[in-house]
């Protein structure tokens, strides 16, 4: 294919793209507010309405950022669907890849995200109403430990808990964060966001990786058996190097946008429950030594 024959072909895929009917793309939500007027009603500092009005708008940002590249993503199946290996493969080159290594990652980090503003937000809220309740974050500088202290993820989640425990509603929103980029999406999407930031993970929709393994296993050794027969027994302690064929099959492009599309939904109810819970707390009456 020349160029120009290249040019216009993506000219027409792009054509193809453009016509697929908008309103039967997924996610069909409607787009999120912009609006928290029980954080702007609230009785608290105007930095910590300003920290989490702004960081309420960043998250929404991201779950509308999602939602686009879903719906992107529904369009451009649907026209490679229709397409032979070799220009479905020029379109997946083009315009797909990028959007679905983003889509696919989004679970993780909107995790995370929701993790930091949900920590903010709930401290924030007990600094609040709660007597006596100082404003110090594990992780914090101290004066046994001077520099902030990186917390892990496991470690950032058990200090939301810990934050949300006595509040309103808070429980609700610590358990729905667990349920975002949890066993059953990696198992689905066969852990593409971990093995592609730390390894090499499965490629998209076509081409195998990671064709050779190398594997620790136990050592083992034939061992006699009283009946004269002998047994391959494990040697406690002892592990040796395993190479074998097998490697990563490709990511199915319609079941991993489908994996994609749970996990964004499971995000949208997070995020309700946060919102929840911040209109359940945020106008509690103020501490008493406020």
């Amino acid at each position: 294919m020349s160029p120009d024959e290249h040019h216009s072909f993506l000219r027409q895929s792009f054509d193809e793209f453009l016509q697929v009917p908008y309103d039967t793309l997924e996610p069909a939500d409607e787009y999120l507010p912009y609006e928290f007027p029980y954080i702007t009603s609230a009785r608290w500092s105007f930095m910590a309405g300003a920290m989490l009005q702004d960081e309420l708008c960043e998250v929404t940002n991201r779950l509308h950022d999602w939602q686009g590249m879903l719906r992107r993503w529904h369009a451009w199946n649907i026209v490679v669907s229709k397409k032979e290996e070799t220009p479905a493969w020029n379109i997946r080159r083009e315009f797909m890849d990028p959007l679905v290594h983003t889509s696919l990652l989004m679970p993780s980090a909107i995790r995370d995200v929701f993790t930091f503003v949900g920590t903010n937000a709930l401290h924030q809220i007990r600094l609040h109403v709660e007597a006596g309740y100082e404003d110090v974050l594990e992780g914090d500088p101290s004066a046994s430990v001077p520099q902030p202290r990186s917390l892990t993820r496991r470690q950032k989640e058990t200090r939301l808990a810990k934050l949300a425990a006595p509040l309103s509603g808070a429980n609700a929103f610590v358990k729905s964060v667990s349920e975002i980029d949890d066993a059953h999406y990696r198992e689905e999407t066969k852990n593409y966001r971990n093995l592609n930031s730390h390894a090499i993970g499965p490629r998209i929709a076509l081409g195998s990786a990671r064709v050779v393994t190398r594997k620790a296993i136990p050592a083992t050794r034939m061992e006699p058996q009283p009946d004269g027969t002998v047994r391959e027994v494990e040697i406690p302690g002892k592990y040796v190097a395993s190479y074998r064929f097998g490697g990563l099959e490709p990511l199915d492009l319609e079941q991993a946008r489908l994996a994609s599309l749970g996990q964004y939904k499971v995000a949208r109810t997070c995020f309700q429950k946060f919102t929840a819970t911040l209109e359940a707390n945020a106008n509690s009456p103020p501490r008493a030594d406020a």
